[in-house]
């Protein structure tokens, strides 16, 4: 791979890290700021707040570390790809995990989820749940495809970014590129 394609590839990466960031920021700052106004109110009744506004901005805080980091040379390339990868991947993981199990509803003791024959708040597999949600909700839909992209494109960088291969494998890769038209 090209410098100019890497450089390419790697400001996408924290574009999309970027977005990413900046929604779970959105969604969960405000929320977090109110449930942690009135946690003493909710522990007292017994009723767990909402995990996810606190999840969220700590998620999105560990994302924006990330360039800074880099930056700094407190981490390499390869960790950061390989961080951001995990990252998103597990971002992905936590929205399925969320909405295949009723939206929390493991939270709350003798609740049980919709179940997954049909009954229920969604009915059906996880994956046409998830389906469900992509066209039910464009703004989830969005960034879980941006999370996507951007898990692809630490992978293809963790694979091919000249700064991290090693050097016969980088001499391989350099002419391979050269070749193609």
């Amino acid at each position: 791979m090209d410098r100019r394609t890497t450089k390419f590839l790697r400001g996408t990466a924290a574009a999309l890290v970027f977005a990413t960031a900046a929604f779970h920021l959105w969604w969960g700052l405000p929320r977090s700021i109110i449930y942690a106004q009135a946690m003493s109110g909710l522990l007292g009744r017994g009723l767990p707040p909402d995990p996810r506004p606190f999840l969220f901005v700590a998620f999105a805080a560990v994302l924006l570390a990330g360039p800074y980091l880099i930056t700094r040379g407190i981490i390499g390339l390869r960790n950061a790809y390989i961080a951001g990868t995990l990252l998103m991947i597990a971002s992905i993981a936590g929205w399925v995990f969320w909405h295949a199990t009723g939206h929390g509803a493991f939270l709350v003791e003798g609740f049980s989820a919709p179940s997954s024959s049909g009954g229920g708040h969604h009915g059906g597999s996880t994956a046409l749940l998830i389906l469900d949600h992509f066209n039910t909700e464009p703004t989830e839909s969005a960034i879980k495809t941006l999370e996507a992209l951007a898990a692809a494109i630490f992978v293809t960088l963790l694979w091919k970014d000249p700064a991290i291969i090693p050097g016969e494998r980088r001499e391989s890769v350099e002419s391979n590129a050269a070749s193609e038209p």
